[in-house]
């Protein structure tokens, strides 16, 4: 008969519920699937998330406080180059008999705590928004797609959507005005002079 493959995630409490103080554990599992968010990035398929936390049981639940880590991957906001890296992410949480996202806890059995939705919340909600490979990042051009972190492009023309062009007559400069009320001295005394023949 095949065996049960246990949840790496999974800590059985025992007789841990009777110690006073707190105990130490630290668990990695394999993630089977991607955990993606809105975002540009994400942790891949089959990386490994850590959870080293201080587990500290009370009447009722069990108190978990420590740090989550793993990978991540993405592309640039603007270049669009491929990025990765590493995070980690403060935990502080409570697991209660019974207890659930309604009262913002996590849910526990008699004998065991599982981890693995707290890891997944505190990765899921640790992926950059919107990434940067740095901060000066100049993006690429929107005409030739050219990399301008590595060189200019030698586009020079803004490309304009043809349905706007009706409003390139309100970018032309307005016509010159004729002066309204005065003229110039010559032009007043051929005037004058011409009435007075």
């Amino acid at each position: 008969m095949a065996s049960v493959a246990m949840d790496p995630f999974e800590v059985a409490l025992g007789d841990f519920r009777d110690l006073r103080g707190a105990r130490r554990v630290v668990r990695r599992g394999v993630l089977a699937e991607a955990l993606v968010a809105d975002v540009d990035s994400c942790v891949p398929a089959g990386a490994v998330a850590v959870a080293d936390v201080t587990l500290e049981a009370f009447d009722g639940g069990v108190a978990v406080t420590g740090r989550v880590s793993g990978p991540w991957e993405g592309e640039c906001r603007r270049c669009l180059c491929s990025l990765d890296g590493e995070f980690v992410a403060e935990v502080r949480e409570i697991f209660r008999r019974g207890g659930g996202e309604q009262e913002g806890t996590y849910a526990m059995a008699e004998d065991h705590v599982n981890l693995r939705e707290m890891v997944l919340d505190a990765l899921f909600v640790s992926l950059p928004l919107l990434p940067l490979c740095r901060e000066d990042c100049r993006g690429i051009c929107a005409l030739c797609g050219a990399d301008l972190n590595v060189a200019p492009c030698q586009c020079d023309e803004v490309s304009v959507d043809p349905r706007w062009s009706g409003l390139d007559v309100l970018r032309a400069p307005p016509p010159a005005r004729a002066t309204k009320g005065r003229t110039t001295g010559g032009t007043r005394n051929q005037a004058e002079g011409g009435g007075g023949g």
